[in-house]
């Protein structure tokens, strides 16, 4: 009984969770580049993540199982996905508020669709695209009752900058749906951390850049911690073992969740109250994930 309770929802279970340290993540980006340039916080929050993998190698690599090839489909992950994503995404928070990114990324699971089926040969039925439909709708709903705040200085190339960094964050869910074959998700995170974290180290050196050691606030060092450790770590791992339990498609569309869990944690956080309206669009959103995943 046991067995089989895991079996059915291991994978959804670990993409709610991803998704819970993902919403929060958009808080903690938004803290931490009060005193990071966005190339910069995303190189540390890497740094976080590659150490904690470094010590976690050892007992990682012997489960690994390589296949001729593999490295052309490790490569587009790591281009897409921390590199790409991660240099857009944080430039978008430079001028979008967090809860406008949160609601974007519920655009996700129309790319992953519709690379899933050009890529992977990957259908979804009529119930699953209509539960789809209804999240969608639900997060554009989000949409417009977001406020943008004092970082909103330019929501409208933000909000570009963030549906852009969605499509390379479907075409990363397409490489770990192929990768999960012969390596475990925690491995495939850790390359791309390592990747990641040697992509964005010039950005030191890029004048205007520098790393603030002196004047960055205590609750920056915590986000960007958080960032590489619950976000890096955590989240990713979560969310490769999902793919590796269900097709990508449908995991991707658990990341209809992360605008609740997005707006939940700016309520507690940062004050922020949902109107009526946006009670009911986040009932949408949640609903139309469950009927997604009707079988």
């Amino acid at each position: 009984m046991q067995r089989s309770f895991f079996a059915r929802y291991a994978g959804p279970l670990a993409a709610i969770a991803s998704t819970v340290l993902w919403g929060g993540a958009y808080v903690a980006m938004k803290f931490a580049l009060v005193s990071f340039h966005p190339m910069v916080m995303i190189f540390l929050l890497l740094v976080v993540a590659s150490v904690i993998f470094l010590a976690l190698l050892p007992s990682m690599w012997p489960k690994q199982r390589y296949t001729r090839g593999d490295w052309r489909i490790f490569a587009v992950l790591v281009v897409c996905e921390p590199c790409l994503y991660f240099a857009f995404e944080g430039h978008a928070l430079s001028y979008t508020s967090a809860s406008q990114a949160g609601m974007l990324s519920a655009t996700l699971p129309i790319f992953v669709g519709a690379f899933g089926y050009f890529l992977l040969r990957e259908k979804l039925g009529p119930v699953a695209w209509t539960g789809c439909m209804i999240a969608i709708v639900g997060a554009a709903w989000l949409s417009l009752g977001a406020v943008a705040d004092e970082h909103a200085s330019n929501p409208l190339l933000g909000n570009a900058l963030q549906t852009s960094a969605m499509v390379f964050a479907a075409l990363y869910a397409i490489c770990v749906r192929r990768l999960s074959r012969g390596y475990t998700p925690m491995f495939i995170t850790a390359v791309q951390a390592w990747a990641g974290g040697v992509f964005f180290f010039p950005a030191l050196f890029i004048p205007g850049m520098g790393m603030p050691l002196g004047g960055a606030t205590a609750l920056a060092w915590l986000s960007v911690v958080y960032l590489g450790l619950g976000v890096s770590v955590g989240a990713y791992s979560l969310y490769g073992f999902s793919i590796s339990r269900m097709p990508a498609a449908r995991a991707s569309m658990y990341m209809n969740l992360i605008p609740v869990f997005t707006l939940a944690f700016s309520m507690l956080i940062l004050g922020e109250r949902l109107a009526p309206a946006q009670c009911v669009a986040s009932a949408l959103v949640l609903g139309g994930v469950m009927i997604s995943q009707h079988r």
